[in-house]
């Protein structure tokens, strides 16, 4: 049973009542190091999780104390980067400054079980499948790939299968971290859509991709037969996991292979602060194109009020189910073609002779056609001369057909259509200058993995189950966005009151 929550008015209250009480070295202390968490504690509003928690409590029992304290704990474990929340249970016992941070009463503060109890209700799953789980072994794979090669697609054709599930309304949807992704939403998110930290929600640019997070577990398990004692030493019989949903992914930024899971973020793009909105875990042999699919239908389903309009991914999710799901959402794709990309000479266009190495069509006298916009209604491309589009003459106007055939002085134009080919002829032309210039964006998702596992650092916590490292990962979003709150002009007052109010 669920049946206290404390309010945030309340906190505060709790907050400046026993900062007043500290002694002078303890004050002090508590400003000199722990200045920012203070503020971004006081800036957080829990109060929207408590119908999201409450539901995960039945309603006889015992009630349930101190949940709302163990999430603003949790949130403050990471912010200081301590890896162990069974010394952090001990820590905010002992330690005054850090009691009254996370908002527990002397003497009342929780045991580690409390905070084990708590992730294991937030992970939607039976407590029975997170014992040790008997598996089929799998060796580390031999095969390595070149640098910045990600993992290809085991699956042909399972991107176009998420996709026609996702269009027809039919795609699973089994999240056991749906709670941690609320969580999130509900007490950072929407405030930061509301301080205008995301950009404009109304048309919303995001990026997206995956990043290895490396599992504290062995890959190798616990052996339950017999053939060890045969003199067989080395077998693929199955074995005893702590991390069941651990699995083997390959690491193309550190060219090896890791055991783990892959965390897939979208991030706001037009955000400067490198703002995640939504996380999710996945196994790490998925592919990112798979995970985008699950992502952009959870994205929304979760944020109504948010209109997608452009999608930064980079080439995992160069494929045609994936344009084709965007481009039916309105959703405007930025996605990088491969090098080695051949493009082909459409017969229905006899103006063209070709494609350039940038992706340019090419006229009858190999010079590349200007760009001279998009047609929204008409999903089109429009094509001018190069030369008389900028009030020139064409050196090789007998060579050219069209300049010949057609002697207005607007001079010669065609149209490529986007449904003709919908991955090669996106809305936005790869060669232009917009779409480069809006494609720098899409490095926001990487700092934003690397202020998870870098600056917070999640991944030293070496977490043998999933829930765990999530739930980490989530309470570094949260410090994220924390960490934006207290630089936003709106909110630096609140600074200067704590101090007052604390002499």
């Amino acid at each position: 049973m669920l049946k206290k929550w404390t309010t945030h008015s309340d906190y505060l209250s709790h907050l400046n009542r026993e900062i007043s009480l500290l002694y002078l070295p303890e004050k002090n202390r508590l400003f000199k190091l722990h200045q920012n968490s203070l503020l971004k504690l006081s800036l957080l509003n829990l109060d929207p999780l408590f119908p999201i928690v409450k539901p995960l409590y039945p309603e006889f029992g015992r009630p349930a104390k101190n949940q709302c304290e163990i999430i603003r704990s949790l949130i403050l474990m990471v912010d200081v980067k301590k890896q162990s929340i069974t010394d952090w249970a001990l820590e905010t016992t002992h330690d005054p400054i850090l009691r009254i941070l996370c908002g527990f009463h002397e003497d009342d503060a929780p045991g580690i079980a409390s905070y084990y109890d708590l992730l294991a209700r937030l992970w939607l799953t039976s407590r029975k499948s997170r014992k040790l789980k008997v598996r089929k072994f799998r060796r580390k794979p031999s095969r390595k790939y070149k640098a910045n090669v990600k993992l290809p697609n085991r699956k042909p054709g399972v991107v176009l299968r998420m996709v026609t599930g996702f269009q027809s309304g039919k795609l699973p949807d089994v999240r056991p971290e749906r709670v941690l992704q609320e969580i999130l939403k509900h007490a950072v998110v929407d405030t930061s859509a509301n301080l205008g930290l995301l950009g404009n929600t109304a048309f919303m640019s995001v990026s997206a991709d995956g990043s290895p997070y490396y599992a504290g577990s062995s890959p190798y398990g616990v052996r339950v037969c017999d053939c060890k004692s045969k003199g067989i030493h080395q077998c693929d019989c199955s074995r005893k996991y702590a991390d069941p949903d651990a699995s083997w992914g390959w690491d193309s930024y550190r060219e090896r292979w890791f055991w783990g899971d892959t965390l897939f973020s979208i991030t706001a793009a037009d955000s400067h602060n490198d703002l995640p909105i939504y996380l999710h875990p996945a196994q790490a042999s998925r592919h990112d194109g798979v995970s985008s699919v699950f992502a952009i239908r959870n994205v929304l389903n979760m944020f109504p009020a948010f209109k997608l309009h452009k999608f930064l991914a980079d080439g995992a999710m160069d494929t045609y189910a994936i344009y084709q799901m965007l481009i039916g959402l309105g959703i405007q794709p930025f996605i990088p073609l491969p090098v080695n990309t051949k493009f082909p000479t459409l017969k229905d266009y006899p103006e063209i002779k070709g494609f350039d190495a940038k992706g340019r069509p090419v006229c009858q006298a190999n010079y590349y056609w200007n760009h001279w916009g998009y047609e929204v209604k008409k999903m089109r491309h429009k094509f001018r001369c190069i030369f008389i589009s900028r009030g020139l003459e064409c050196p090789d106007n007998l060579a050219c057909l069209q300049c010949n055939s057609k002697k207005s002085s607007y001079g010669p134009s065609f149209y490529l259509k986007t449904n003709d080919d919908i991955r090669l002829f996106p809305p936005i032309p790869r060669n232009s200058d917009q779409f480069k210039q809006i494609f720098k964006r899409r490095s926001g998702v990487e700092r934003t993995f690397k202020r998870i596992f870098e600056d917070y650092q999640v991944e030293a916590y070496r977490s043998r189950s999933r829930a765990v490292r999530f739930s980490l990962a989530i309470m570094a979003a949260v410090n994220m966005h924390l960490d934006a709150w207290i630089q936003h002009p709106e909110l630096i007052s609140a600074d200067t009151q704590l101090k007052s109010a604390a002499v």
